[in-house]
C-alpha cells in the first residue's frame, strides 16, 4: 500500500525535473525550489504548501529504494530498475569481482615468488648423463583455482542514514474579511386585546315638565316626532288675555348612556382555570336598558388559544310586542377565541353584539334584546371554554 501523500501526485513535476533525472539533478533542482519558495521570496499565502509539497517530493526521489517504489506506482506499464548508489555497487557485484582481483594478483605474486611462473623445468640426474629439460605448458590454472577457494558471502548492509530536519512552521494566515450584517428580524406577534373599560356613569335625571295652565280648559294631544324628538304631549290652551298658546311636553331622555349590571357570581370552567368571574353588563339606550356584553373576567393565562361559548337564554317578549327581534324560548350563543396574555391571571374578556347569534333567527340582535327580557333562573346562562 503507497504512502497517503503519493495519491494523485507527480513528484518529478514538482520538482520541475525529468524521469531519468541523475541524483545530482533531483538535489540541484530541490535546493532552487527551496530558494524560490522561501518566505522572503515567495510572498503568496500558500508558501508552505508549496514549501511542503516539494520537501515530500525531495524526500521520495533522493532515496534509491522510494524512487524505485513511487515510479512503479506512477508509471506501471513501465518500471524503471532501482538506482543504486556507489557504495551499493561496490557491495554488489562489483564488490565481488574486485575482490576475486586482489585475490588473483596476491597468488601470482605468490607463484612468482616461488618460481611457479618459469617456462623451464630443470630436472637433475646423477652422474655425467645428467641434464636439463625445457618442460612448458602445463595446468597451470588448476593449481591457481584450487588456491583461491569459493566466493566469500556478501557484506552486512550499511547503517541506513538519519532523518533530516524537521522542516519551519509556516507563517500564520491573514484574518479573514468581516461577515455581511444579519437580516432583521420578524415583526413579533401582536399583543393581546386590553380590558373593557369601565362603563360610563348614569346620566342626569331628565328636565321636569311644564307646569300646567291655571284656571283654563286645556286638551292634551300626542306630540310629533317635530315637536318631542323623545315623544311626549303637547298642551293647548289660553293665555291670559285669551289668545290660543300650544305648550309641547316631551318625554325626559333619562341620561341617555348609563349601564347597568344584572348580576355577577363565579362559575368553574374546568378546562385551564378553576374559577372565573362572569358578570351581564346593559346599557341605557332611547329610555330602556338593553344588553351590551357578557364579561368574563379573572381568566387564567393557560385558557389562550382556547374557544369560549356562552349561552344566554330569553324568557319573555317585549311587553309592548313591538320587536320581532327576538321571543321568549330564544337562546343567543355567543363565541370567540381567546387572546389572553399568558403569564396572568386576571385576563378579561367581553361578548358583545358581534359576537352572538340568535339560534331561532341566526342574526345578530343581541344589542336589541331588553335587559328585563334576560333569563334570572341558574340554567339561563351557561358558559365553556374547549
Amino acid at each position: 500500500m503507497i504512502p497517503k501523500e503519493w495519491e494523485g501526485s507527480n513528484f518529478y513535476a514538482d520538482l520541475g525535473v525529468s524521469r531519468g533525472a541523475t541524483q545530482q539533478e533531483i538535489r540541484r533542482a530541490y535546493r532552487l525550489k527551496v530558494r524560490q519558495y522561501h518566505p522572503d521570496v515567495y510572498k503568496e499565502e500558500d508558501h508552505s504548501e508549496q514549501y511542503e509539497r516539494i520537501s515530500v517530493a525531495y524526500e521520495v526521489l533522493r532515496d534509491p529504494y522510494k524512487r524505485a517504489e513511487y515510479d512503479a506506482y506512477l508509471f506501471p506499464d513501465a518500471p524503471i530498475p532501482v538506482r543504486r548508489t556507489l557504495a551499493d555497487r561496490f557491495q554488489g557485484k562489483t564488490g565481488t569481482l574486485l575482490f576475486r582481483t586482489a585475490i588473483f594478483i596476491l597468488i601470482l605474486f605468490l607463484v612468482a615468488h616461488q618460481g611457479l611462473l618459469s617456462n623451464q623445468t630443470s630436472i637433475q640426474g646423477t652422474g655425467q648423463n645428467s641434464s636439463s629439460q625445457n618442460m612448458s605448458g602445463g595446468n597451470h590454472n588448476q593449481v591457481l583455482e584450487l588456491m583461491v577457494g569459493p566466493q566469500g558471502p556478501p557484506g552486512p548492509a550499511g547503517v541506513a542514514g538519519k532523518n533530516g530536519f524537521i522542516g519551519l512552521n509556516g507563517y500564520q494566515g491573514k484574518d479573514g474579511l468581516p461577515g455581511a450584517p444579519g437580516i432583521s428580524g420578524e415583526q413579533g406577534p401582536i399583543g393581546p386585546t386590553g380590558k373593557q373599560g369601565t362603563q360610563g356613569a348614569q346620566g342626569p335625571q331628565g328636565i321636569q315638565g311644564l307646569q300646567g295652565l291655571t284656571g283654563q280648559s286645556v286638551t292634551i294631544t300626542a306630540a310629533s316626532a317635530d315637536q318631542c324628538s323623545t315623544g311626549g304631549y303637547v298642551l293647548t290652551g289660553q293665555d291670559a288675555t285669551g289668545n290660543p298658546v300650544s305648550v309641547p311636553v316631551c318625554n325626559g331622555s333619562g341620561g341617555g348612556g348609563g349601564s347597568g349590571i344584572l348580576g355577577t357570581g363565579y362559575v368553574n370552567v374546568g378546562t385551564c382555570d378553576s374559577s372565573v368571574h362572569i358578570s351581564l353588563q346593559s346599557a341605557f339606550v332611547n329610555g330602556d336598558f338593553m344588553m351590551s356584553a357578557i364579561v368574563i373576567d379573572q381568566l387564567s393565562g393557560a385558557c389562550n388559544g382556547l374557544q369560549l361559548t356562552a349561552t344566554l337564554k330569553v324568557k319573555s317578549a317585549p311587553i309592548d310586542g313591538t320587536s320581532g327581534d327576538y321571543q321568549a324560548g330564544d337562546i343567543y350563543v355567543c363565541s370567540t377565541t381567546l387572546a389572553l396574555a399568558t403569564n396572568s391571571e386576571t385576563n378579561s374578556v367581553a361578548l358583545t353584539s358581534g359576537d352572538c347569534v340568535n339560534n331561532r333567527t341566526n342574526l345578530n340582535t343581541f344589542s336589541s334584546l331588553l335587559a328585563s327580557d334576560v333569563s334570572s333562573d341558574t340554567k339561563g346562562l351557561q358558559i365553556q371554554i374547549a
